[in-house]
């Protein structure tokens, strides 16, 4: 994920720092542009596709160097910064909210990394209301991390605790990808006071928050070592307290056409990148050597060692299943079906970068768990080859009986009027009970089949608490069919044992109410 350093300028980060060492002095902000050469270092080794960004505050902030894979540009920034006057954290979270929503959205999650001085620069008055003043938590999945350039048991840093720990708490934000759990952020203290210190706890951080995942791409025989980047997250399903862990091993379990697959919700993407193979590989010769053949029809291997290893020293001549499984899903069309773990899956694909260099790779996209993630295929651990019907010839995937369509045109959701006008056009048959009933089953059952196909289950929450709000508004003499109904309605769009399931259609309330004349 995408990582911000927001660096705190102040004058107070250019106080020296006390050492017993007269051969050379530092500053709090010296130390903590060694802390940043350590975490840029970091990435080169163990996440280099990572962009990272330079934001600096007092009380403005400055984007210093915007989302980078050029390390070596905050690098030579470091020294060109120039001094601020105070300390203004509430300003530059700000700042950075702005950012980060200008280049990545609403859904990418993002690290943000704090380096300041632990000095809140006021008292405990003050304090609090900066931590009322804070703008989190963010609009955007976040964890923030805090690495105050101060010793331990500096009075400074205990009175600032609490306002760093209200900034971890708040900052770690999931409600905008809630099928992903993303760990919280935390407070790395350096035990002393030093360069080295600091740095220790900077590649704290760095081990805890960057490793790299490796794992096995197994498809039949096939068998390669990938790494994913970014590393993938436990995700959690709907519903379930449990949370799904990403295999070591992803097996490819079949392929589809791509427009046969469409385009199903991803919680998450990962660029597949094949482990650097050796090139004396004792295997790969064995499965790969070519044989000349000789006059009298026999097969000989003389001559060829040494054009055979130079062919294997070079890793672009070296076979890799990456690069077959790369190959023919790009000049097919299709796209791999990967079992992830335990009731998870996802897809493969061969990507292509929208830059000028125009780089291709493989792209893992994790659907939410469950085999229902597609569901216009169906369950995902019970598609096979369409002869195994024998009698059909309709092309792979099979359809189902029932149209998921609900006898309606479908929705269509490319514009924010479009959405809100499919859900007025449900409130309006609602006002209408109980001579709109049918109508207003019909429109939800439209409605729930397109949010379920794209992954867009919040709609179905929202349109409930609609319902609900128009039957707590109906006039006293309306007749009490239409709070059954509308009541009936809400909680079946809810109701978690049927909540993702496509070919679920709802039906209205069964009422009979009779209007019988008393005689005085």
């Amino acid at each position: 994920m995408p990582a911000v350093i927001l660096l705190d300028v102040s004058l107070s980060m250019s106080r020296p720092v006390p050492t017993t060492d007269t051969t050379e002095s530092h500053t709090r902000f010296t130390i903590a542009s060694a802390a940043i050469n350590t975490f840029l270092d970091y990435l080169c080794i163990h996440a280099k596709l990572e962009y990272v960004a330079l934001v600096t505050f007092s009380s403005v902030y400055e984007v210093a160097v915007p989302f980078t894979r050029e390390y070596d540009n905050i690098k030579v920034k470091l020294p060109q910064l120039e001094e601020g006057d105070k300390t203004c954290i509430e300003t530059a979270l700000h700042g950075l909210n702005q950012l980060i929503l200008n280049e990545w959205g609403y859904q990418t999650p993002v690290q943000i990394i704090l380096i300041t001085d632990g000095s809140c620069g006021v008292g405990a008055i003050g304090r609090n209301r900066i931590i009322q003043a804070l703008p989190l938590p963010p609009t955007y999945p976040a964890k923030i991390h805090v690495l105050p350039v101060v010793a331990p048991h500096d009075t400074c840093l205990q009175h600032a605790m609490p306002l760093y720990q209200k900034i971890v708490d708040l900052g770690s934000n999931t409600t905008n990808n809630s099928s992903t759990n993303i760990s919280r952020g935390a407070i790395y203290c350096p035990d002393q006071l030093t360069v080295s210190g600091v740095v220790a706890a900077m590649t704290r951080l760095c081990e805890q928050h960057y490793q790299e995942f490796w794992c096995s791409l197994k498809c039949g025989q096939l068998e390669t070592r990938v790494q994913l980047f970014p590393a993938p997250q436990p995700a959690s399903h709907e519903g379930l307290v449990a949370s799904h862990t990403l295999s070591n091993q992803l097996h490819v379990v079949g392929f589809l056409q791509q427009q046969d697959l469409g385009t199903p919700i991803a919680i998450s993407k990962h660029l597949v990148i094949p482990q650097a193979q050796s090139g004396n590989n004792s295997s790969s010769r064995e499965n790969y050597g070519s044989k000349t053949p000789t006059k009298e029809g026999s097969t000989s291997t003389e001559g060829t060692s040494t054009d055979e290893d130079s062919n294997m020293s070079d890793p672009s001549k070296v076979p890799n299943f990456c690069v077959l499984l790369h190959g023919a899903l790009k000049v097919e069309g299709m796209a791999a079906i990967v079992q992830l773990g335990s009731d998870w899956w996802g897809t493969i694909s061969a990507w292509c970068e929208a830059s000028r260099a125009r780089r291709s790779c493989l792209l893992l996209s994790i659907l939410r768990p469950g085999a229902s993630a597609a569901p216009w295929l169906g369950p995902l651990d019970q598609l096979g080859p369409a002869d195994e019907s024998g009698t059909s010839t309709e092309s792979f995937p099979v359809r189902s009986w029932r149209s998921y369509s609900g006898g309606g045109s479908g929705c269509a959701w490319a514009r924010p009027h479009a959405l809100l006008a499919d859900v007025q056009k449900v409130l309006r048959h609602a006002r209408k009970l109980p001579d709109k009933t049918q109508h207003l089953y019909k429109e939800l059952n439209r409605l729930r089949r397109a949010a379920i196909s794209l992954g867009f289950s919040e709609l179905l929450t929202c349109v409930g608490s609609a319902l609900e709000r128009e039957c707590s508004v109906l006039p006293a003499a309306a007749p009490p069919e239409c709070a059954l109904q509308l009541a009936h309605a809400a909680a079946a769009l809810r109701d978690p044992r049927t909540a993702l399931d496509i070919k679920h259609t709802l039906q209205p309330l069964a009422t009979n109410f009779t209007v019988t004349s008393m005689s005085h």
